[in-house]
């Protein structure tokens, strides 16, 4: 008899114990259903949810994948009869089990902060939201499914991108996240995993916004926590102070810089992650040429603009770095400030800075 994962939902062979995802004791699955399902091409395991609808429209398939707090299921849509993904809000699942009520309802309200979030971007290169619902209690939202694979995922296999390659997917990039501005929303987490490749043209759609901002909503429900990851995070990320557009240009800068060299800007073997947000605050970017000497300046002197580590030396917005990328030959953006250094500009970004000098044996910086 198969056996299924009582978090995941998963259907697995009757021999295991564990779920392999979360670790969850496995318990016996209904004996009718199918240990895979393939629908229109794309394949999903079987699930207790296997043929449930939502909200009268969307039919569950199967099980795809899972997050720390959600699960994506394979459904059709009964009404336009198509192929769509469905991101379900998980809170029940082991690494939750016996969590704080209120940390369930502030990771709830992240999941829904990105339903908003990409209820308001309309644009060929962002993953497209159809719909939000809620199930039993569990908000879920209904997207776009998507074939492919991301770009983490290429990078992975091939190491670096040639460079018209990584211009032409780099454009898009830019070009979603110029629209998702537009929208008011701010990704917060640019990176390879967080874009998508699709199909053999390997068009792109930028995804997951779980950790999305939008301007004008007031205080975040996590303000007290450091939200991106460590690699592509810009100064202001670090210290838990203001973010807009120009956050997500300076990750935007560290990704181009990944693509084009197969190396992170600052990375630590075996290191801390405080070590790579140490070298993030304080330490200059280092030229991609170091690690090519045939890569074309022009692009150079966008990565380094897109770097730098003052907001105001920055592109001023994501537009402008996508407009400059469409230029014949790009000529990166004027410093406003020769001194380009962080400067924090509230108490607790000062205080921030201040432990990172400190744990670096860094003098004060000079005013």
């Amino acid at each position: 008899m198969l056996k299924s994962c009582p978090a995941c939902q998963r259907v697995l062979p009757a021999d295991m114990a564990f779920c392999p995802d979360d670790g969850s004791a496995l318990v016996a699955a209904d004996p009718t259903l199918p240990s895979a399902v393939r629908l229109s091409g794309f394949a999903a395991r079987a699930t207790q949810h296997t043929g449930a609808v939502l909200d009268g429209r969307w039919r569950i398939h199967g099980f795809v994948n899972r997050g720390a707090t959600a699960r994506v299921y394979l459904a059709e849509d009964l009404r336009e009869h198509d192929v769509v993904a469905v991101k379900m809000f998980a809170p029940y699942g082991q690494e939750l089990a016996g969590a704080d009520p209120r940390k369930i309802a502030v990771i709830r309200e992240r999941f829904l902060d990105e339903a908003w979030a990409l209820s308001r971007i309309v644009h060929p290169y962002v993953v497209r939201i159809l719909d939000i619902g809620e199930r039993a209690g569990a908000p879920f939202l209904i997207m776009e499914a998507l074939e492919g694979e991301t770009l983490g995922a290429r990078l992975d296999r091939e190491g670096r991108l040639d460079a018209p390659t990584a211009l032409r997917i780099a454009r898009e990039i830019a070009a979603g996240l110029a629209a998702a501005h537009d929208a008011g929303v701010i990704h917060r987490d640019v990176k390879p995993d967080n874009v998508f490749l699709v199909g053999k043209g390997a068009t792109v759609k930028v995804i997951d916004f779980g950790m999305a901002k939008l301007l004008g909503s007031g205080v975040d429900v996590e303000e007290e926590l450091v939200m991106g990851t460590a690699q592509y995070m810009a100064p202001e990320q670090i210290v838990r102070e203001r973010v807009d557009g120009r956050t997500d240009v300076y990750a935007f800068g560290v990704m181009l810089f990944k693509m084009l060299t197969g190396h992170l800007p600052f990375d630590v073997d075996g290191g801390l992650h405080l070590d790579v947000l140490g070298h993030q605050l304080f330490s200059p970017t280092p030229p991609p040429s170091w690690l090519d000497d045939q890569l074309d300046p022009a692009i150079e002197r966008v990565i380094l603009s897109a770097m730098r580590k003052s907001p105001d030396n920055r592109y001023p917005s994501m537009k402008a770095l996508a407009d400059d990328l469409l230029a014949e030959r790009a000529a990166g953006w004027p410093i406003a400030s020769a001194r380009d250094v962080y400067e924090p500009s509230t108490p607790d970004g000062r205080a921030a800075v201040r432990m990172m000098l400190r744990k670096f044996s860094l003098p004060p910086s000079p005013r």
